[in-house]
Formats: C-alpha cells, sequence, structure tokens
C-alpha cells in the first residue's frame, strides 16, 4: 500500500477507487491517525470522480460491528445463527473434505456454486468466468471438479437487457453498446430511474443534458426521483405493459410511414410479419391495456423519430414482466424503426477499439452443459451464459429432480431476500448437505450454512478496474479487517486444495499480470505509469452496419445470424420461441384475472432502488438507515384516502401467497391502482422491522419469463390495509426520508450553461437583426399580393421591386436581372435544366466539375437521364480547376458550363472570369454557383462576364426559402414552374413577398460590411495555426491564398470528423466535418474525394467556417475546447457494476 499524503491540511489522504461496490469510482480517502478509513469524497482531480450515499459511508460500512471477520462452524441447528470461530486451514479442511465425499457418493453434479452481486470484483469475473461466453458472474471454480452447476443473480437481473433481448435482435449487448445521451435531443427512461444508481454517472449525464436543453420523458408506473430532478414529463403505465406501448409506437410509425424505408428493406428481417402483428396494438388498444392516452402514444412515437438524438435509459424494469425479453426487444425495434439506432444522440453500438480488452486465455469451458439445471427449461439463457438456471434449485435439492444437488457455496448473495417464496428457499438450502457462505455480512442464508467465510471489502484487496480503455490498478487501501480474504482467492485456494490450483492465478501479482497480458503491457510499467494503463482509441463511428464495424468477418450488416437486424429473431426461432417481440399481458394482472380483483384490487411491484441501500445490503449502517429506517410501501393518495391511510401508517400487504408489513409513503408520485414495495428485508442485519419484511413473501416462484426464467417481481395483485393495532402509526420521521422527495430541486443546481460559439456559417447564417426586425414588420403590417392592383397589392409590389433592386447592387447588375427563387439549389436546377432545356436545339453537351454543390451535380445527374451528355471536370489538389481542362473539354455541342465560384468545404475560390473567357469562344453559357461566395468576396457580374449566378439568402445572414438567380440580359431560359406570369415568366407563384425583402436587406448589409471580412480572415489563420499547433500532422484542405476569407477544411489523422464535431458541439462550439453523420451517409466528402483525399483522411476532417460576428475570444476558446477534445479518451467512459 501506498503512504497516504497530507493535502492541503485536510488530513493525510490518497486518490483511490471506492471499495464498496464493484463500479470502481474515483475517490479520495482520508484517514485517521491510527490508518483507519476515516472520510470518502468524490476525486476532484478526475472526471471519474464520483460518489454514491453508499459510498459516502464507506468507513461505518467497513468497521461495521457486523462485519465478518473470522471463519465460522456451525455449532447450533440449522436455521439459527449459532456458530464458533475456528482457522482458515480448519476451514478448508473441511470444505475439501465435504466436497470429496458428496462427489464420491452423488457425483460431481452433485456440488454446485452460486455467485450473487458480491462476487462482482472485477478479477473474479474476469477470470473464472465460462469459456466461451462473452460476459458472466458466474464461477468456474467447480469445473475441473466435474461439475457443470454454476449458478447465480445472471438468473435475477441483467442477462434479459442486457444479452438476450440486444443479442438476438441486434447482434449487440451492453457491453458493447450505450445511449448517446451528450448529444440527445430527447432523453426517454423507461423501467429505469438513473438518480439511485450506484455510482449515478447516468443520473449525472442526463441532468448535464437537461440543463442544455434536452426533453426528458420518464414511462414509469411511479414519478421517480429522476423524473423529478429533472421536471420529466410523466407517462404512467401499467405494470407489466410495456411491450404493448412498445407495439403501440411501433404502429403508429409504421401507418405513418415514419420509418426509414430503405434501413427496412435492406437491414431488417421480419418487417412485413411484425407490421401485420403490430396492426393490433392501435393506440385505442394500447390505452386500454396500459392505460396511456392514444394521443399520447401518438405524440410520442412522433417525437421519438423528429428528434435529433432520441436516448433510450432502461433496465430492470422491463425484465420483470411476464414476457421482459420481448418487451426489450420491442423498445430495440422501436428505436430502429425511428431511425434511432447508432446515430448521433441514439442507441448506439461502441467502438471495439476502444475497450481495454479482457484476457480470456485459461476460461474453463463446462465440462457438461447439457446438463446444467435448467438447461431444458430455459436454453437461450444457458446458451448466453454457459451456466445453470437457479429457479431449478429447489427442485434438485427437495426433489432431486432431474438429479440431486447436496452442496452449495455460496459467494456474496442473499438467495433467501432474493427470490421469490422465502420459505421453499429455507427450506431448499436446509436440505442441503453442505453449505458454504462467503461474505462480509450474515446472511439469511448464512442461517443454513455449515462454513460462513468472511470476505474483504474492495478496499482491502489489490485489483484492477477497466474503464473503456482504461486500465487501474486497485491498490489496497487499508488491510484487511479481521482475517476477511479476497473472496478471488476465497475461491483460488480452494482449487489449489482439490489438486487444480495451477489453473488460477494464486497472488495479487498473477492477477495483475494475467489482466494486462493482452496488452503486452508489463505490471511495471503500469505502476511507474501511476498504475494506469490505456489502449489507442479511434473516434465513434456511426451506422457501423454499412461500414463493416458490428461483425467480427468483417462484412456489411449486423452481428446476427442473417447480418440483419432481426426483428424477427433466428435464434430464438430456433429454440421454439415466437421469433417476434410479442406482448403477453401479466397473468396475475387486472386484465388477465379479474376473479382475483375484488380481493387483490392492486397492481404490485417491488425492487425500485433507493439510494440507502442495495437489495439487502447495508441495514445495519446507521447513516444509511437514517434515510429509511424501515422498510416502506408507495401508494397513490386516492388508493390511500379509500383505505383510510396516511404517510407513516404501518400497513399490511396481502398477496395470494402471503403477507407483510411495510410503512407507507402516500404520494401523488405513483399512478392510481399500483403499489411499490421496498425489498432486500428479510436478513439479520438492522432493525427488527427490515428483519421480518421479506417482500418476496408476497411474489410467486412460478411466474417468470418463458425465455430468461426471470421472475416476476413488477406486475402481480396485492391488497394494502391499515393495521389498525398499531401502537406507533402516528410515529413522526419513520417513512418521511423517501426517494422521491430526496432529489426535488435538483435541477437547478450544477455548472452554468454553456457559451456557444458559432463556427460553420458557410452552412447557414445566423439571420441579422435588422432583417429580422424588416420580417416582423412585413409580417404583421404587409400582406398584399404584389400581382393585385388595390393599394395593398401596390405596396407589395413595391416592397419586391425594392428587395431587387438591393440585390442587384451586391452584383453590379440592374434590377431586372434578378429572378427571386426558392432557394440556391432551385436556382441552381433553374439555370441548368432551364438553360439545357432553353439551347437543346444547339446542341446536347454540359460541362461541370467533380465538386459541385449537389443541386447542380444531382441537376446534371437527372439531365443524363433525359439523354444530355455531361463531362465533370477534376480539380487538383488544392481543389482548383485547370482552365486547360475546361478548354479540352469544351466543344461545338457544349451549351452549358457550370461551374461554382467558391467551394462549401474548403473555401476554394475558382478562376470564374478566365474560365469564362475560355467558353466564350464556343457556342455556350456560363453559369457559376456563388451560394458560398457571395457576401464574403466582392462579386461584379461584369467583371466575371457570367451568364447565370446563383445566390442564396441564409448564407448572408438573410432568411431561408428564399434564392435569387441573376440572369444575363438576351440569355433564355425554360421555366420550371408553369402557372403565373410572375418572376418575368420564370417561377410561376405568389411572390414570398417577406423573403423577398429578406433577402434584399440582408444583401444590402453585406455590401456595408465586406470589408469586415478583412478581420475574419485573420480569425481564420489563427485557427489553422492553433490547430496545427495541436496536432502537428494536420493538413489543410484547399489553397493557401485561393479560397474565402472564412473557410479553412483541415485533416486531423487518425481523429473521427463526426466525432469531434460532437465532442466540440458538447463544449458549445459548432463546427462541420467531412461526413454527413446525422444524415446517416457513410460515404465522405465528394469534394475531398475528388481533391485526392482518401476516405478515412476525408472522414478526419473538418470545417471551420467563420462570420462577421466571431470575435477573437471565440477562436481562443475553440482552440482551447479543441484542446480538450484531442486530450481526452475518444471513448466514452462507462461503468459496468452488474455482470
Amino acid at each position: 500500500m501506498r503512504e497516504p499524503i497530507n493535502r492541503d491540511g485536510q488530513g493525510m489522504s490518497r486518490r483511490v477507487l471506492c471499495g464498496i461496490c464493484p463500479a470502481g469510482c474515483w475517490v479520495e480517502a482520508f484517514f485517521d491517525s491510527q490508518g483507519r478509513l476515516a472520510q470518502v469524497r468524490p476525486d476532484s482531480s478526475s472526471e471519474l470522480g464520483m460518489i454514491c450515499e453508499i459510498g459516502r459511508n464507506s468507513p461505518q460500512i467497513v468497521y461495521s460491528p457486523d462485519r465478518l471477520r473470522y471463519p465460522l462452524l456451525r455449532k447450533g441447528p440449522k436455521g439459527t445463527y449459532e456458530f464458533e470461530r475456528i482457522s482458515w486451514e480448519r476451514a478448508y479442511e473441511i470444505m475439501v473434505s465435504r466436497l470429496l465425499s458428496i462427489k464420491e457418493k452423488y457425483g460431481p453434479k452433485a456440488a454446485a456454486i452460486y455467485t450473487g452481486r458480491g462476487s462482482f470484483e472485477l478479477s473474479e469475473c474476469d477470470i473464472f468466468q465460462p469459456q466461451g461466453v462473452a460476459v458472466s458472474s458466474a464461477s468456474s471454480v467447480l469445473f475441473p471438479f466435474g461439475s457443470p452447476n454454476t449458478l447465480g443473480v445472471g438468473a435475477l437481473c441483467y442477462v434479459s437487457f442486457a444479452m438476450i433481448a440486444p443479442h438476438v435482435t441486434a447482434g449487440g449487448m451492453l457491453i458493447n453498446m450505450f445511449s448517446d445521451i451528450e448529444n440527445a435531443e430527447l432523453i426517454v427512461i423507461w423501467g429505469a430511474n438513473p438518480a439511485t444508481d450506484c455510482p449515478p454517472l447516468d443520473f449525472n449525464r442526463i441532468m448535464n443534458a437537461r440543463k442544455r436543453g434536452a426533453d426528458v420523458i420518464v414511462i414509469d408506473p411511479r414519478r421517480n426521483g429522476t423524473a423529478i430532478s429533472t421536471d420529466a414529463r410523466w407517462i404512467p403505465i401499467r405494470p407489466g405493459t410495456d411491450g404493448a406501448l412498445a407495439l403501440g409506437l411501433c404502429q403508429v410509425i409504421i401507418e405513418e410511414e415514419l420509418y426509414d424505408e430503405n434501413f427496412v428493406r435492406d437491414w431488417t428481417r421480419g418487417f412485413e410479419e411484425f407490421a401485420r402483428y403490430c396492426q393490433h396494438f392501435r393506440p385505442e388498444v394500447v390505452e386500454a391495456i396500459t392505460t396511456v392516452p392514444a394521443d399520447v402514444t401518438r405524440n410520442l412515437a412522433r417525437r421519438i423519430v423528429s428528434a435529433r438524438g432520441a436516448s433510450p435509459i432502461m433496465y430492470s424494469g422491463l425484465e420483470y414482466s411476464d414476457s421482459g425479453v420481448q418487451a426489450i426487444r420491442a423498445t430495440l425495434v422501436l428505436w430502429a424503426l425511428a431511425g434511432q439506432l447508432d446515430v448521433p444522440g441514439g442507441r448506439c453500438f461502441a467502438m471495439r477499439e476502444n475497450e481495454f480488452p479482457m484476457n480470456r486465455q485459461g476460461h474453463l469451458p463446462n465440462p457438461d452443459v447439457k446438463k446444467a439445471l435448467g438447461r431444458d427449461r430455459f436454453p437461450v439463457y444457458s446458451a448466453y451464459r454457459g451456466e445453470s438456471h437457479a429457479i431449478c434449485l429447489p427442485e434438485a435439492v427437495l426433489e432431486g429432480k432431474p438429479y440431486p444437488i447436496k452442496s452449495l457455496i455460496v459467494e456474496g448473495a442473499s438467495i433467501i431476500t432474493a427470490w421469490p417464496q422465502p420459505e421453499i428457499w429455507r427450506r431448499t438450502l436446509a436440505a442441503l448437505d453442505f453449505l458454504v457462505c462467503i461474505d462480509r455480512f450474515f446472511t439469511a442464508d448464512a442461517a443454513y450454512a455449515d462454513l460462513v467465510l468472511p470476505a474483504t471489502t474492495y478496499y482491502e484487496i489489490e485489483s484492477y478496474m477497466r474503464y473503456g480503455p482504461l486500465f487501474r490498478i486497485r491498490e489496497k487501501v487499508i488491510d484487511p479487517v479481521g482475517e476477511a480474504r479476497h473472496g478471488f482467492f476465497i475461491l483460488a485456494e480452494l482449487a489449489r486444495r482439490l489438486g487444480y490450483g495451477n489453473l488460477f492465478p494464486q497472488t495479487e501479482e498473477e492477477v495483475l499480470r494475467h489482466a494486462l497480458k493482452p496488452v503486452g503491457i508489463s505490471l511495471e510499467e503500469a505502476r511507474a505509469a501511476g498504475g494506469v494503463a490505456r489502449v489507442p482509441t479511434v473516434m465513434m463511428e456511426y451506422r457501423k452496419w454499412e461500414k463493416a464495424r458490428l461483425r467480427p468477418d468483417g462484412k456489411v450488416g449486423f452481428n446476427t445470424p442473417t447480418g440483419k437486424f432481426e426483428i424477427a429473431s433466428t435464434i430464438l426461432e430456433e429454440h421454439g420461441y415466437d421469433p417476434l417481440p410479442i406482448y403477453t399481458d401479466p397473468k396475475e394482472g387486472p386484465v388477465a384475472r379479474p376473479d382475483l380483483t375484488d380481493r387483490y384490487p392492486l397492481v404490485f411491484t417491488s425492487g425500485s432502488r433507493v439510494v440507502s441501500d442495495f437489495r439487502s445490503q447495508f441495514h445495519g449502517i446507521p447513516e444509511l438507515l437514517k434515510k429509511q429506517p424501515e422498510p416502506s410501501i408507495t401508494i397513490n393518495s386516492d388508493d390511500a384516502r379509500n383505505r383510510n391511510i396516511k404517510s407513516n401508517d404501518l400497513v399490511e400487504v396481502i398477496s395470494p401467497r402471503g403477507r407483510v408489513r411495510l410503512r407507507a409513503y402516500v404520494t401523488d408520485n405513483i399512478m392510481e391502482g399500483v403499489v411499490d414495495a421496498a425489498m432486500g428485508g428479510g436478513g439479520p442485519v438492522g432493525p427488527k422491522a427490515w428483519q421480518d419484511c421479506n417482500v418476496n413473501d408476497l411474489t410467486d416462484l412460478q411466474r417468470y419469463d418463458p425465455i430468461s426464467g426471470f421472475p416476476v417481481y413488477k406486475a402481480l395483485l396485492c391488497q394494502v390495509v391499515k393495521v389498525e393495532d398499531a401502537s406507533d402509526n402516528d410515529k413522526p420521521g419513520l417513512a418521511q426520508t423517501h426517494e422521491a422527495d430526496s432529489f426535488a430541486q435538483r435541477l437547478d443546481s450544477g455548472a452554468p450553461a454553456v457559451r456557444r460559439i458559432y463556427l460553420d456559417h458557410n452552412a447557414t447564417t445566423p439571420m441579422d437583426p435588422e432583417v429580422l426586425e424588416v420580417l416582423a414588420k412585413l409580417y404583421e403590417q404587409s400582406f398584399g399580393n404584389p400581382s393585385s392592383i388595390h393599394a395593398s397589392g401596390n405596396e407589395a409590389r413595391f416592397i419586391v421591386d425594392s428587395a431587387r433592386r438591393e440585390v442587384a447592387q451586391l452584383l453590379n447588375c440592374t434590377a431586372r436581372r434578378i429572378v427571386f427563387t426558392g432557394g440556391g439549389s432551385e436556382a441552381d436546377n433553374m439555370a441548368i435544366k432551364g438553360a439545357a432545356f432553353a439551347r437543346r436545339r444547339l446542341g446536347d453537351h454540359i460541362i461541370t466539375t467533380q465538386i459541385e454543390h449537389p443541386a447542380v451535380l444531382g441537376a446534371c445527374n437527372w439531365l443524363e437521364t433525359m439523354g444530355f451528355r455531361v463531362t465533370r471536370l477534376p480539380v487538383n489538389k488544392e481543389g482548383l480547376i485547370d482552365p486547360d481542362d475546361l478548354s479540352a473539354a469544351l466543344t461545338k455541342q457544349t451549351i452549358i458550363v457550370s461551374v461554382m465560384m467558391a467551394n462549401n468545404e474548403t473555401g476554394a475560390i475558382q478562376p470564374i472570369a478566365e474560365l469564362v473567357k475560355r467558353t466564350r469562344s464556343f457556342n455556350a453559357i456560363f453559369h457559376t454557383d456563388a451560394v458560398q461566395a457571395v457576401g464574403k468576396i466582392p462579386i461584379d457580374v461584369d467583371q466575371l462576364d457570367v451568364d447565370l449566378l446563383t445566390i442564396s439568402g441564409h448564407k448572408i445572414h438573410g432568411p431561408k426559402g428564399i434564392g435569387a438567380l441573376y440572369v444575363r440580359k438576351g440569355i433564355d431560359i425554360d421555366p420550371l414552374v408553369h402557372g403565373g406570369r410572375q418572376e418575368y415568366g420564370l417561377r410561376a407563384g405568389t411572390e414570398n413577398v417577406q423573403g423577398m425583402a429578406g433577402l434584399g436587406k440582408a444583401a444590402r448589409i453585406a455590401v456595408q460590411r465586406m470589408p469586415e471580412m478583412e478581420r475574419v480572415k485573420i480569425l481564420r489563420d489563427r485557427i489553422e495555426q492553433g490547430i496545427k499547433a495541436l496536432v502537428p500532422d494536420a493538413w489543410r484542405n484547399g489553397p493557401l491564398h485561393e479560397r474565402l476569407p472564412n473557410t479553412v477544411n483541415i485533416t486531423l489523422p487518425g481523429m473521427r470528423g463526426e466525432s469531434v464535431v460532437l465532442a466540440m458541439d458538447q463544449l458549445g462550439v459548432a463546427i462541420s466535418s467531412g461526413s454527413a453523420c446525422r444524415a446517416g451517409s457513410p460515404e465522405p466528402s465528394h469534394a475531398l474525394l475528388a481533391m485526392g483525399l482518401s476516405p478515412e483522411q476525408a472522414h478526419c476532417s473538418l470545417r471551420f467556417s467563420l462570420g462577421r460576428d466571431n470575435t477573437d475570444q471565440d477562436v481562443d476558446e475553440t482552440i482551447e475546447h479543441l484542446a480538450t477534445v484531442i486530450s481526452k479518451t475518444a471513448a466514452s467512459v462507462r461503468f459496468f457494476p452488474c455482470r
């Protein structure tokens, strides 16, 4: 252990990892004069520095008088906590002897091990994980012994949501998928409450997103702490009906054709069958099932589709219903159909390169997985976990089916308090020949144990953690309490004594060297680097199925058997389940069992997390106990009033299986007809109220998801009655400190709003305040039709004529030469198509370039289908046309030449005057798209001698939806739109008077402020110099001199441009990249490719386009923010506390 240091007179401290749970939050630990842990705070020096309420109370937990300190041997009858202290040597002698005896009598499969959350220390999960499994907390320690029976808490949580549902549908899992909250415009929290997470990482991310303006919607029977903290829109839903709502949302998207047809056609399996199935879930039907109003369902579907990034936050709330896997699958399909899969702000696949790899060498295969308990009943679960299913344990122990289990090791778990119908589990554990419990505190299971072995907290061990691309050594902070040992080495020593210790590391140093082996970093190198190691990272990419980034075989598509997003799952179909994400109504609910509702009218849910405990843990910790001194049940105000129940009243909750007593918490933050009961009681530690209240006395072991085998905890029936003879019903404070109350007003706290810096003026410009003033006045006062002859019409005609003159002044021509259009793209099409058809009798050849705007290239492509021939001129590495190439391409059949004046990507300015001169010797007219150039450089159509020239309003601080085409006198073009004679017969339709006036005003201002572009040019050059100082091997794309004064395009090798754009946006800076990530295009900029850049180089390009209102401060902060983005790890850091 490193010695603590004194920090600023605050006492001796060290920066370490929190040692209470497996998440590994970065903290600063303070010590008293005896070297004991005294206080724990977040590590303020790291972005991973955070702590939950439980972690803050680390000293009380570590030194609790209830901690197990020594090995214990039963001396009293089972069902009691009568033990005597023994040595570790004696404990191992007993374990080995009893295991070998059972093996000899019943065979090796009669021995089993059950692991819970207390065994989730990363080295133990990594090294004891069964072979061929993506992720697991199951232990292989008995595999060499010959037993296939490793079981655990995976049969209760995580696997449905994190493994089965996403993998059979999209080929991903929680370990390689994430919700891109930082870039989301909408966050949908569904069946989860991140406010109570340990650590609160997602909660912090959501709060930050909310502060920047993201919308938050919470779908839950409760208005939980996250909903309150974020002032979210709450959509109450009947427990267990989430799948129906997801299908209803899909039905709206399908019926209204809001989905991406190309994605559905090219990348999905089973869409047509799914669409037919969804017809049964129209919003009105869904309302009857879920209580969610039909209009809410319709509007929510539209909102998810329309959001620029919709991130789902989900977890166990959807797992614990009669069709949990299928309900989760339905939400995945929803996100895919809504276009929110693997896009910025959506549900994304992680970049595989950005994860520090697990060392999978040495994993042991299950010796006979076909004989693992539950394999026949839950084959999909068994296939994904390589383990037995714990729900089958009672039958094996009590009835010997399919064969007897006689011994069990339970590590870090409390089976009796975790599983439904605890009496069955008490009988199961009591019937074992040999039971060992490994834990930090006594559990309910320990009452039936023959041996109880003390485990350390993670403060007392040396191990490691992984966070995305980062590896950190978990240093030992304090010596073990008593004779407690690290759970890993308790099992490793057992393996050694059973004769196969060579299969597992036997020392902490061996563990660390094993973990570092895949990356070739020595333990000495890691220690010298401060206990950390990193793998190189790559920037985020999106729509990876199009880029061959998901499949291990390197092919495009999803990592599924068909390579498609499997709405109809081939894996489920193979195992005899319905391949579609079908809905099953709760079998014990008001719809399926109306015969029960008279006696049990309320829907019962349990398992909602709180900040003061984790399941059955920490009920003996004084500071945590203050927050919830007794187990409580949340009940709606109207339901409570009808039962004469007030907050703090002692109530009895009754189900068809049993009854328990809890304290009432009365609130409107839970929907009527639903109650939510605290779970985790029933253990031997803590107040009597907690010890006596095992909420699973109300649940049913025969109710489970048919695919995962997960019990139903959140969709049962019950009744709540007041205990009239309770002497302390009026006792204050018993249930007043409630989770929902704890988070009120949290939204107002936190960091100030990010200062926005806009450097994407080539995309669009902010409207000038003077233009906005003109528009506001006209929209209020001027509504006439310019074609009318009355006063209102004459006023409108005057406004249009004045605007035309102002635009003409910008280009140095007469007003008669200006034709207003609906924007730059329309003007380009009018020029090229109109001229082509007007001049077709003269020829059929068109010349353009490879770098034009899509409006020009698209028009030319279309004209090719009409029989025209198109030549697309190349550019040099700076993006410039060689006039000799134009001369060589011109023929007597050439009728139009179209060359943009300035490129939108690089700012390269073409030699238009010279190109026009070359054209004049042929019978061709010349068009230039000047949309990017106008307002940034002087334009004189007389000097340029062009025939047609395009501009757009929103590129010069004017309104969108308005543009103009300059048409040289004597040039004939055919109209695209026929009808009236507006715009000299070239554009039929009533004029956009306000838009034209706005463009005119913007043109006048552009003329006045043109000299300011010299200052902008200086700012542009400062940005370029600053970037090259940060990234010496970066290079500019485009010419040094012949470019717009506001534009610099630069390639940062190895840094995905779209990812940098998103990261900079989070810091308040708007720029653009060389690929259209939001549109989902896998193709990089065609202009950059034409300049000779490789696709990878083009993807790594960034464009900074400044405006006349940008400042030196903008440039300074942009460089600072870019330095932050570059220095930070490219991959998001994610905690995985559950496995």
